[in-house]
């Protein structure tokens, strides 16, 4: 990889990997640079440790339990909605289920497969690279 990057993202949590796999699609280089031995950390600890990745509602639901300022996500929920995070989490083979609440979890039970899969996204482009404990 050259040293010239399009994108340099600064922390491997949940936003900043799914930044990190935007601006890929979007043709950027891009470094994502994680100050702990891993990304995605936090993601390990939801759900119980299983990772409740969304809910499995329509969109439009999402804004009764809104309560202030709910218009401000309009933009952000209606761009990338729950049901494109499914798409691309099942397209890179991570099979999720739907349970009480329509909350939607790994089919594993474990929130692990759910950053594998994310880090897998980045890893496999040619234009990512990913630096630790930096």
């Amino acid at each position: 990889m050259t040293n010239k990057k399009d994108v340099i993202i600064i922390g491997g949590g949940a936003s900043g990997l799914m930044a990190a796999i935007s601006s890929l699609e979007c043709g950027k280089k891009v470094t994502l640079i994680e100050k702990n031995e891993k990304a995605g950390k936090k993601i390990y600890i939801t759900g119980k440790g299983r990772c409740n990745v969304t809910n499995n509602k329509d969109i439009s639901e999402f804004f009764d339990h809104i309560m202030k300022n709910k218009e401000f996500l309009y933009s952000a929920l209606y761009t990338f909605d729950n049901k494109r995070l499914l798409e691309l989490l099942h397209s890179n083979g991570l099979k999720t289920k739907v349970e009480r609440g329509d909350r939607v979890f790994p089919v594993s039970d474990k929130a692990s497969d759910v950053t594998k899969t994310l880090l897998n996204i980045i890893n496999t482009d040619k234009n990512s690279e990913i630096l630790y404990n930096t």
